[in-house]
């Protein structure tokens, strides 16, 4: 397919470039196919509507008994990500492709200094905000939701399906984010609190890096038709775990509310 080259509102160079996962030259911020299919992929995730519901929710919903459920089930998250991305790693078999891919999880884990595993700096945002989650704590309401990803991940016979499941998961991340984000403010105070923590500025920072480097994931090791229709399966079958994802923590959120009324 030729490469369309157009402004793309959605994988721009940002005005301070965020550090680099490797120290590849090539696909940069700026080139036309990164740009290209940056857009084309984001345009494939919106197809699925993953938000429509998690926004409908958080607009009728905000409290603090909602922002602790969205806490919980964060927190869940947070910490399945490497062990996921990680284990991803392990199914694929050229050492090239598992350097490409281990990077966002060792980035998870707070690259070179352990101060910054992000699960534990997500704890240190909530104290801001007097939540209080216990770091043992397991939330079972995400559990099913969670082993969907990982049955989907198991049963992906294809390395290049590989590749597509995990740039799933970050295509629509500065989304997610943002929507974590408004989750959590339930109060006019939070906001201006969580944007100053070192968890919302590194996300919002380096979920860009993290795409982009994603889609260079997917123009370096898929070449074929072949290849690129596998990697568009497991693409979609993972932007389908996100709309459960965000289904699911909206249910959640609307029976804790309804049964806080009803007591």
């Amino acid at each position: 397919m030729d490469v369309v080259i157009k402004e793309s509102k959605n994988l721009k160079e940002p005005k301070t470039s965020p550090k680099k996962l490797t120290s590849d030259t090539e696909y940069d911020y700026a080139d036309p196919e990164i740009i290209h299919w940056t857009s084309y992929f984001m345009d494939e995730a919106n197809k699925q509507n993953v938000f429509v519901n998690i926004n409908a929710t958080a607009d009728t919903r905000k409290s603090k008994a909602s922002a602790i459920c969205m806490a919980k089930i964060w927190y869940e998250f947070t910490r399945f990500v490497p062990i996921f991305i990680t284990k991803a790693v392990t199914l694929t078999d050229d050492p090239e492709r598992q350097h490409a891919l281990i990077q966002i999880a060792y980035d998870e884990l707070g690259g070179r200094d352990k101060n910054f595993i992000h699960s534990q700096l997500f704890l240190e945002t909530l104290k801001e905000i007097d939540i209080k989650i216990d770091s043992n704590f397991r939330n079972t309401s995400i559990k099913s939701v969670l082993n969907y990803l990982d049955n989907t991940l198991v049963s992906t016979t294809s390395q290049y399906g590989i590749v597509g499941l995990l740039m799933s998961f970050e295509i629509i991340a500065e989304e997610n984010i943002e929507t974590l984000f408004r989750c959590l403010c339930y109060e006019e105070y939070c906001e201006s609190v969580m944007s100053k923590t070192p968890f919302f500025k590194i996300h919002r920072q380096d979920e860009t890096e993290h795409i982009r480097h994603s889609v260079a994931n997917y123009l370096r090791f898929c070449k074929s038709e072949q290849q690129k229709a596998e990697f568009k399966a497991s693409f979609d079958a993972g932007v389908n775990f996100w709309q459960r994802f965000w289904d699911q923590v909206s249910r959640t959120i609307l029976l804790e509310t309804e049964q806080r009324q009803v007591a």
